[in-house]
């Protein structure tokens, strides 16, 4: 049989999608956040290792004429789940985090154009230059890289269109319109078994991931850009380009406080 639709489930206490938007806190009253504790939410759902999920989005809200500014490269926002809290604001930039010890492993990346509920907030679709596509992946200093290097097509998500656009140079990408990475498992043996597109990315520092409008997958440098309609941007709607990145870390040594539960204070009886 055919299964029109899965719905998930979560293990122990996760019972909603994990958040990327949370930090770790400030405790000396300066600007660095240097808390030990918290940051992204994650799961321990294999004993040893956490997982994360980091969601995030694009506004796009720019006609044609500026996509070449402001649609080429594009920061992603992680909202905060705090709607109702000014002072708890999205986070502009998407960022995982790994170390040499402890790398962060991806695993998956998706990217896909919000197509909305019918309440006029967003737009039909996006744009983009005949033949581009757009690129949620690594930024590597400002720029897109190629999906060719090792574990760069598991964290790059490439959405290609072949629907005319607005013009005969443009194509649109509707709502609904959705790509994804290439998935890390190994589906051959011998020579074709591991190559570059089905291994993970190893993350061993603070990683941007960022939306990118290029000319194919493995350009490195940005072209053309994104945008939505005149006519959607008159009437005040937004093009969404919804992204996600999922990844692995090895969880930390165990320390003081998984231990000192189990550690002898007893007093001693004199009977």
């Amino acid at each position: 049989m055919t299964y029109l639709s899965a719905k998930k489930i979560y293990p122990g206490n996760w019972t909603v999608p994990l958040n990327g938007w949370y930090k770790n806190i400030d405790t000396t009253g300066g600007s660095t956040n240097n808390a030990s504790k918290a940051g992204p939410t994650s799961v321990l759902a294999v004993p040893g290792y956490r997982y994360f999920q980091t969601r995030g989005y694009v506004p796009v809200t720019w006609a044609s004429g500026s996509a070449t500014t402001s649609g080429q490269t594009m920061a992603v926002i992680v909202p905060s789940p705090y709607r109702q809290d000014d002072t708890r604001t999205d986070i502009t930039g998407m960022v995982i985090s790994g170390s040499s010890a402890q790398g962060a492993y991806v695993y998956r990346s998706a990217i896909s154009v919000a197509s909305g509920w019918g309440d006029n907030r967003a737009a039909s679709g996006v744009y983009a230059a005949t033949g581009n596509v757009i690129s949620f992946g690594r930024n590597n200093a400002g720029s897109p890289t190629a999906a060719s290097g090792v574990g760069e097509s598991v964290i790059q998500a490439n959405l290609t269109s072949t629907v005319s656009g607005d013009a005969a140079t443009k194509i649109f990408f509707s709502g609904t319109s959705q790509a994804f990475g290439t998935d890390p498992f190994l589906t051959a043996t011998g020579a074709a078994g591991v190559t570059n597109t089905n291994v993970y990315y190893k993350a061993t520092s603070a990683t941007t991931f960022s939306v990118f409008a290029k000319g194919a997958a493995n350009d490195t440098a940005v072209s053309g850009g994104v945008y939505i309609s005149d006519a959607d941007v008159a009437a005040g709607l937004v093009g969404y380009l919804a992204v996600e990145v999922c990844y692995i870390r090895p969880d930390d040594a165990p320390n003081y406080e998984d231990i000192d539960s189990y550690l002898n204070n007893r007093t001693v009886s004199t009977n």
